[in-house]
């Protein structure tokens, strides 16, 4: 069900967030090596981050390409959750990574069908792309892209930053990708400019790559 693990030679530090780490000193991570951060926005239908304006503003301001998430209810309306997240990160700049949907939880999904389940996550990606023309990536486990979404081959066109904590040099690819984009390795990394611990993550590319990840896409193309 897994490929083998795949990583380019080179990788780029980066972190996610959200407020359970508090008051983040910017500065002092960047000045660390930080090279991007993926920061948590919102949440099902209602909840916005506390600490997502500022985090947003001030790793901006740090030189960091900063991305925004949503943490995805399957029971909530995926309307509502869509709207919620557009009010919150109403436009990207150049240099902001895509959108992000964070797919966890799965004891949440046990009660949606299961050729309903990656619909739902598609009416989130969908939506967020036509508005904000970038192309969002998933965030999950190989394990919750096996057992609960069951490789759904829709989500193949969306990149992939996987959560997975190992000591191997790369994670487990779950089909239908061949290859991670981001990859979250631990959350437990000692980061200067935070006082408690923190995901750490790598992105699978140089920093010209990283950099063309956030290039403000073109306007999409109406018939």
């Amino acid at each position: 069900m897994n490929s083998p693990n795949t990583s380019s030679n080179q990788t780029l530090r980066g972190i996610d967030v959200s407020h359970f780490q508090q008051s983040v000193d910017w500065a002092a991570v960047a000045a660390s090596g930080i090279k991007f951060c993926f920061i948590k926005a919102t949440e099902g239908a209602s909840h916005v981050d506390p600490r997502f304006v500022s985090n947003w503003q001030a790793a901006r301001r740090a030189g960091l390409a900063r991305g925004a998430y949503h943490f995805f209810h399957p029971a909530m309306p995926v309307t509502a959750q869509v709207d919620l997240f557009l009010r919150a990160v109403s436009q990207l700049d150049p240099g902001d990574l895509p959108p992000v949907l964070d797919l966890e939880a799965p004891e949440e999904w046990a009660g949606v069908p299961v050729l309903n389940r990656s619909q739902l996550a598609l009416r989130w990606l969908q939506s967020v792309e036509n508005r904000l023309h970038r192309r969002p990536m998933v965030y999950l486990s190989p394990a919750f892209m096996t057992d609960v979404l069951h490789n759904a081959s829709a989500l193949a066109e969306y990149p992939v930053w996987l959560a997975q904590y190992t000591d191997d040099p790369a994670p487990l690819v779950p089909k239908p990708w061949s290859n991670w984009t981001f990859w979250q390795h631990t959350r437990q990394a000692a980061i200067p400019g935070i006082a408690c611990r923190v995901d750490l993550n790598c992105f699978n590319g140089t920093l010209d790559e990283l950099k063309a990840l956030t290039a403000a896409a073109a306007p999409l193309q109406t018939a």
